[in-house]
Formats: structure tokens, C-alpha cells, sequence
């Protein structure tokens, strides 16, 4: 989602990529304004997923009150759990694509499929 806002150069991308390009995490009221948004289109009417999000209390604090002002619920919960051995595998062979920001990994997700 943060990619999609910083492509469009929506008001919340362009904050966004400010702090991506500082190599700083972009602040909770930011992502919570991108997904604030997000829940507003058409789209999301009928439910949606949220994929990493809330990461942190306050962010699950402002989704409850959102959820609250549109009548909304969470149905819902996936919790995966993986090894750790697993995980640092995972994102010590990662990099990033430096103009698509795409990752790859030469053996979960290569360049060339």
C-alpha cells in the first residue's frame, strides 16, 4: 500500500517517500492516514485485509476508533508463526530492486521468475 501512495504521489506518498528516501520508517499518523483513506474507497465497502497493520499500539487504537466510525468490524484474525533460522534465511539474502523497490531473494523469490 505504501508503494501504490508513492506512485500515485497522493498527498500521504509523497510524505511517505520524503521519509523511505531519509531510510526513516514513516510515522504512525502517516500509515494511519494512508489506510484511513484506503477503508473510504467503494472497494473496501465490502470488507477488506489488512496485511501488517496495526504494527504498533497506536495504530491499533486509531484502527478501532475507524473501524467504529464506519460501522465496521474485524471478522478475522491470521496469526503465522515461523522459525526464526527461517526468518533471518529469509531477509539476510533479500535485496531491493534501488528503482522498482521491488525485493527479491535468489532463493524465495529470484529475479528471473
Amino acid at each position: 500500500m505504501l508503494r501504490a501512495v508513492v506512485a500515485a504521489k497522493t498527498r500521504f506518498g509523497i510524505k511517505a517517500k520524503e521519509a523511505m528516501d531519509k531510510g526513516e520508517l514513516v510515522s504512525d499518523d502517516l500509515v494511519i492516514g494512508i489506510i484511513d483513506e484506503a477503508m473510504k474507497k467503494p472497494s473496501c465497502q465490502k470488507g477488506f485485509i489488512l496485511d501488517g497493520f496495526p504494527r504498533t499500539v497506536v495504530q491499533a487504537e486509531k484502527l478501532d476508533g475507524m473501524l467504529q466510525k464506519q460501522g465496521a468490524k474485524v471478522d478475522k484474525v491470521l496469526n503465522f508463526t515461523i522459525d526464526d533460522a527461517i526468518l533471518e534465511d529469509r531477509i539476510t539474502g533479500r535485496w531491493i530492486h534501488p528503482s522498482s523497490g521491488r525485493t527479491y531473494h535468489p532463493k524465495f523469490a529470484p529475479f528471473w521468475s
